[in-house]
């Protein structure tokens, strides 16, 4: 993957020379080539397996995505979605932790509305899709000038552009209404302004979720050039939030699934600067400073406290209990400094360190425990209440060496190193990667590296016992290849290995991992005692293709088979939750001329795994208990989706008004997600004979409108 000649003029400042063209959603190797004025360059030349690239205008008219970037991301081989209900990204069947989110540079704890602990997914983007000149997603083996995830990285570069004249931008959707602006800051620099706010809540008053979201975020990013040899960045992207659900529905409901009610409110901001400087033709130094803060507030109350057999009489007069309660502050400051060193046509040198200072400040109460949905054990378990306040350090160090020992030829290898004031550890990793293109058209990678990451914070410290669990490690190889690269299309094919080890598990049910907990909206949060036993594995070969027929039809099809299994303290191997063997993703764009374009994506991926309960002692106690000996065992139904767009364009002088509409779900499928126990149903029809009468099944969104109108100024 050798670097991109420049090209065309340089009016001053750093500048990225351009990419050529490449087909919507289709990896590229994102060769970077930073010039200044006088046509010195620097270049970086990652061996690492391609990128998949998109941009705002491939993602905007996308159907099913709702505009939503993170959701775009779905459409790629070995990634997939956690419903209809969120946006977290699964990565090769990683938990949602496990991605490191970048906004120009600098780390975002999480870019999503109704965020919870422990992911880095929510309800729908903070960042408004039209903020973004595009967004790359790493799948694996990426180097060491990334801080350590174990599943993906997602680069995300905002616009900032606005040669010389102010721009901006309205979108006013189902979901919501936002607005853009690019203002330039004199002849160096410019600054771009967005804002978001749902208005569901306006709409109805449960989507599906026995509630509906309220949210609004803002971004701020503005990029100045005070000299042809520096290059100033400052951002800051922040969010509000909140969700009041009742799953169990009205009182005198038999349908309504659980019984616990939830309060949630939010917010998170992150405040950041990055400083490029140019000290030499070959050198190019990157100082980067940023601070993350946020805060969950939940409240959850019990409908049905101690009450095996309800009437309807009783479920009326019943008063929900207090449960639970949290209030989650979390900061993360960090510090770095980052050089590349080019040493010309046979190597290049890239090292950086950096310094982390983690805030955090906890108070839960959970006293009276919970009936824990793993055990048939009818006490309450797990009481617990913790309110730690504390601050604790990280730092991290890497470097990577770039050598090319022919034209077509790239070897990389290097390695991070991270200790942790926490627990006292620390960690190395190595990385391992190359390249070799045998044509113009086609070429093959392989890549090995090890990737550390410590578990969320909530679970490790809601118990003593917890702040010994060890960072997870996962292990990556990777190999792959181009089996064609051109201007207008693209084919190629990935196998990976990730094996995990000291991944945290239960020590109380010892096939129970954080991999494969079932996750039931309207249960009730509970923290349990973990060790560092887990270990898993997930494996599979991808198939990517893309490519423009013509002027007016673009599509891209992806295909997957993989396997992924955790094992617990039994170490017996089982599939995790987010366990696919089979997946595929086609989408495409028909465009006519200026006015008219239209976009479709259908998926198709085998059943969702999911763990039975224990029927008996789930009809005897009328509430939710879990084989925990078949956790994961069966499988609904297979997924199969199709949503569509269509969009027509009016020009007004030189401005664009955009009206959009589609459909989600277009056959109207039942997609399912998981089992549910319904509580009252006993009391209406009975369970004990036929415990199934207790159980619903619950689905993704059935048939869903989209739709609303894009103006451009």
């Amino acid at each position: 993957m050798s670097a991109l000649p420049v090209t065309g003029n340089v009016l001053g400042g750093i500048v990225e020379t351009p990419i050529p063209p490449a087909p919507v959603g289709i990896p590229i190797a994102r060769t970077v080539v930073h010039v200044t004025a006088d046509m010195n360059q620097l270049t970086v030349d990652s061996t690492s397996p391609p990128a998949f690239h998109a941009t705002a205008p491939e993602i905007l008219p996308s159907a099913g995505t709702y505009g939503d970037f993170v959701r775009y991301l779905e459409d790629y081989p070995g990634v997939a979605g956690n419903g209809d209900w969120s946006n977290d990204l699964i990565v090769r069947g990683g938990n949602p932790m496990e991605n490191l989110f970048l906004v120009d540079g600098i780390e975002v704890p999480n870019i999503s509305q109704i965020a919870v602990e422990g992911s880095t997914g929510g309800l729908s983007t903070m960042i408004d899709t039209a903020a973004i000149r595009g967004v790359d997603l790493y799948t694996g083996g990426y180097d060491a000038t990334y801080d350590e995830r174990l599943s993906s990285i997602v680069a995300i570069e905002t616009r900032s552009e606005s040669d010389g004249e102010q721009h901006g931008e309205g979108d006013v959707g189902y979901i919501g209404a936002g607005g853009l602006t690019l203002i330039p800051l004199g002849r160096n620099g410019s600054m771009a302004m967005s804002a978001h706010r749902s208005f569901l809540n306006l709409i109805s008053s449960n989507i599906g979720l026995g509630g509906t979201p309220v949210y609004s975020n803002m971004l701020l990013d503005a990029r100045i050039h005070p000299t042809d040899a520096d290059e100033l960045n400052f951002l800051n992207l922040s969010g509000w939030d909140q969700l009041d659900t009742a799953p169990g529905g009205p009182e005198h409901d038999p349908y309504g699934s659980n019984e616990i009610n939830m309060q949630f409110s939010g917010w998170r901001t992150t405040n950041g600067f990055r400083w490029r400087h140019m000290a030499s033709r070959r050198l190019l130094g990157t100082l980067t400073a940023s601070d993350s803060e946020g805060q969950e507030n939940i409240e959850e109350q019990d409908q049905f406290p101690d009450v095996l057999s309800i009437t309807p009489q009783q479920g009326q007069q019943l008063q929900p209990v207090p449960v639970y309660s949290q209030i989650s502050h979390d900061g993360r400051a960090n510090l770095k400094y980052d050089v590349l060193y080019d040493g010309g046509a046979k190597w290049l040198l890239m090292a950086g360190t950096g310094a982390y200072l983690n805030r955090i400040n906890y108070r839960v109460a959970q006293p009276a425990g919970e009936q824990s949905p793993y055990s048939a054990d009818p006490t309450a378990t797990d009481a617990d209440s913790f309110a730690p306040n504390f601050m604790s350090g990280e730092t991290a160090s890497y470097a990577e060496l770039t050598w090319h020992p022919a034209t077509r030829w790239s070897v990389s290898g290097g390695g991070r190193v991270q200790t942790f004031a926490e627990d006292g550890r620390w960690t190395a990793t190595p990385r391992l990667n190359s390249a070799f293109q045998i044509s113009r058209h086609t070429g093959i990678h392989a890549a090995f590296g090890e990737y550390a990451q410590l578990p969320p914070m909530m679970d490790m410290i809601s118990w003593t016992q917890n702040r010994s669990l060890l960072p997870i490690r996962a292990r990556h190889f990777v190999a792959g290849a181009d089996l064609y690269r051109g201007m207008h299309g693209r084919i190629g094919i990935e196998a990976y290995q990730k094996n995990y080890r000291d991944y945290p598990v239960s020590t109380q049910y010892p096939s129970l991992s954080l991999a494969n907990m079932v996750d039931d909206l309207g249960t009730q949060i509970s923290w349990l005692p973990l060790t560092s036993e887990g270990a898993g594995r997930a494996r599979g070969v991808e198939l990517s293709a893309a490519a423009h027929v013509g002027e007016h039809l673009s599509g891209q099809l992806s295909l997957a088979r993989s396997h992924v299994d955790y094992a617990g303290t039994d170490h017996v191997l089982r599939p995790g939750n987010f366990d696919y063997p089979i997946a595929g993703t086609t989408s495409g764009t028909w465009r006519s001329g200026n006015r008219y374009e239209a976009s479709w994506k259908y998926e198709y991926s085998s059943g969702r795994p999911y763990t039975p309960f224990l029927l008996q002692q789930s009809m005897e106690q009328n509430r939710t208990i879990y084989d925990t000996s078949r956790l994961n065992a069966l499988r609904g139904p297979v997924y199969s989706r199709l949503d569509v767009e269509a969009d027509r364009n009016f020009t007004i002088g030189l401005r664009h008004l955009v009206v959009y509409a589609g459909v989600d779900n277009l056959w109207n499928r039942k997609n399912f997600l998981e089992y549910l126990w319904m509580p009252r149903a006993d009391a209406y029809w009975g369970c004990h004979g036929n415990a199934k009468n207790c159980v619903t099944e619950i689905d993704s969104f059935s048939r869903y409108p989209d739709g609303g109108i894009r103006y451009r100024f």
